[in-house]
């Protein structure tokens, strides 16, 4: 089970969640809406560069202007890019023939749901596993879904609906990473229903803080991801 920890803000952060065993550090970079965990290319550019061997670092940012997110690729040198905004189907085949076609790098795009939505409705289930199976067509290497509200475009401590979830990991054939209100409490389970590639948490490994990381709790979040099985 491969797990990313995302929104790196600091020397500590990165050292707390590679030392706890997590796959992949997110680095969330210029996002264009106000979250708590936006850093500038060049701190994501010093940052990234802690990331130990095997440890793979990922550039989130909104992909609506795939020129930019080549910039941020290009200054930041990950080794995946994830792309976590409103990007159309056209935007996010340009951003994957410029990264993966000029860098080489893994794209991930990003499916956020409404977290207001009963997502139990079969009408809404299909709605979904479309939208999935229209960005799988866009050529990317995986597929993360997500919540997202009103105020939050990401980060929102909301679980998104887990039977939907494994309906569109069942329908595609990339891999699919499933995030949106995971926790150390709840992710075995998430895990065990879903059966995810992968898992992504931002907020719920988050201690007082709003966007500072408690190492107690990325531990204890990456141990029940392994023992989730």
């Amino acid at each position: 089970m491969r797990v990313k920890v995302c929104g790196m803000m600091t020397e500590s952060d990165v050292a707390a969640c590679a030392g706890a065993g997590a796959d992949a550090l997110g680095f969330v970079v210029e996002y264009p809406r106000q979250v708590p965990w936006n850093i500038g290319r060049e701190r994501a550019r010093l940052l990234s560069r802690m990331v130990p061997p095997y440890v793979s670092a990922v550039l989130v940012t909104s992909g609506t202007d795939p020129g930019r997110v080549l910039e941020l690729a290009e200054c930041m040198k990950p080794g995946v890019v994830q792309l976590h905004g409103d990007e159309t189907e056209a935007e996010v085949r340009e951003a994957v023939d410029l990264l993966a076609g000029g860098l080489g790098l893994k794209v991930v795009k990003a499916l956020r749901v409404d977290a207001s939505r009963n997502l139990e409705l079969e009408r809404e289930r299909r709605g979904l596993v479309e939208r999935a199976l229209a960005f799988q067509e866009c050529g990317v290497d995986g597929l993360l879904l997500d919540s997202m509200t009103e105020r939050m475009p990401a980060g929102t401590g909301v679980p998104i609906s887990w039977g939907a979830a494994r309906e569109v990991r069942e329908a595609i054939s990339i891999p699919m990473i499933l995030a949106g209100g995971l926790t150390p409490s709840n992710v075995s389970e998430a895990i065990r229903t879903v059966e995810p590639y992968g898992v992504d948490v931002i907020t719920g490994v988050e201690g007082g803080e709003r966007g500072r990381k408690d190492p107690e709790k990325v531990r204890r979040f990456v141990e029940a991801c392994r023992r989730a099985f």
